[in-house]
């Protein structure tokens, strides 16, 4: 027994060195899905940048992206803030792979330190040589970027041949009148390219004509802070609704013109009717009657021509005398 746990007390140990190494190593601070989506978002506007964003004003996260290097990791980097007449405060650095192949690096600074409308001064330098990567003087309120706007719904109108739109706010977006959205519309055929229409801040739904019927449309709202009291940036596009537009034949006018159809058809026909006799006259002429050439032919003799003596005209001066 001695030399059977003696035997396993090595390998005791090395599985405890390696628990006790998993359990202090540095975690990979994987962000979630949303800030993923919204931070990919901002990268494609400017790589290599320093970019910060907000979603409720409540919260602040600034990041950059840069290619993957060996050794290069949140120590490598030292990331301080200030608010206006208020000392520096570290922020702490946290890495992230991205999709793209490159490694980000981000922070997010605590609710206390978060004041819109009051300038935060943001910098970043190398830990070893204090060489500065970064500086950025920005307004929390002026780097909003909200979450897409929900539950959009397309509908045909009762009438006019137009298309409603209604959707709700971005969730948890704060002060919805304060916000307003861009509607994309595009065919689906793909002709005439998409067309985007501006809403009015506060307005959660608008009327859109001047659509081609019998057409399959797609629709997509997103939206922005209001300026000039707010900035920031286009949030995601909605999930999109689409609909066939009704026919370009209005139904009421496509009745009135059947209406109208029948009324002139039976006015012409009263017309045919009340002039029939001159109709009939040019369509079947009457035969020419004899009578006039054989005097007395119906009268007097019946329509026998051989009654009487009467003389047949066979032409010019020439006749038949009578027997």
């Amino acid at each position: 027994m001695d030399h059977l746990g003696a035997s396993l007390w090595p390998r005791v140990g090395s599985l405890c060195l390696l628990l006790a190494g998993a359990a202090w190593a540095p975690r990979l601070n994987l962000p979630d899905p949303k800030f993923e989506s919204k931070a990919a978002l901002l990268a494609t506007r400017g790589p290599e940048e320093l970019l910060c964003f907000t979603e409720r004003l409540e919260d602040l996260v600034c990041f950059w992206e840069e290619a993957a290097s060996a050794g290069v990791g949140p120590n490598n980097y030292s990331f301080s803030y200030q608010l206006e007449g208020e000392p520096w405060k570290p922020c702490r650095l946290h890495q992230a792979p991205t999709a793209r192949g490159a490694v980000r690096f981000w922070c997010s600074l605590p609710t206390a330190d978060t004041s819109s409308f009051v300038p935060l001064e943001l910098l970043v330098t190398v830990a070893s040589s204090g060489t500065l990567r970064y500086h950025r003087i920005i307004h929390v309120n002026e780097v909003v970027l909200l979450d897409a706007p929900v539950g959009l719904l397309a509908r045909l109108a009762d009438e006019g041949g137009h298309v409603v739109l209604r959707w709700l706010p971005p969730p948890g977006a704060p002060m919805t009148t304060h916000i307003r959205y861009e509607v994309d519309v595009s065919a689906g055929n793909g002709e005439g390219g998409a067309q985007r229409v501006e809403i009015l801040e506060g307005r959660t739904e608008c009327v859109l004509s001047n659509l081609r019927g019998q057409t399959r449309y797609t629709f997509a709202v997103r939206a922005r802070m209001a300026e000039p009291s707010f900035g920031g940036f286009w949030s995601a596009w909605s999930e999109p609704a689409s609909l066939v537009t009704a026919s370009d034949l209005d139904p009421l006018i496509l009745t009135l013109s059947l209406i109208l159809v029948l009324i002139l058809l039976l006015l012409a026909v009263l017309a045919l009717l009340s002039h029939r006799r001159a109709l009939k006259q040019k369509i079947w002429p009457g035969i020419p009657s004899p009578e006039s050439e054989f005097k007395g032919l119906f009268t007097t003799h019946k329509g026998n021509f051989q009654v009487g003596g009467l003389v047949v005209p066979l032409g010019p001066g020439v006749a038949l005398p009578r027997p």
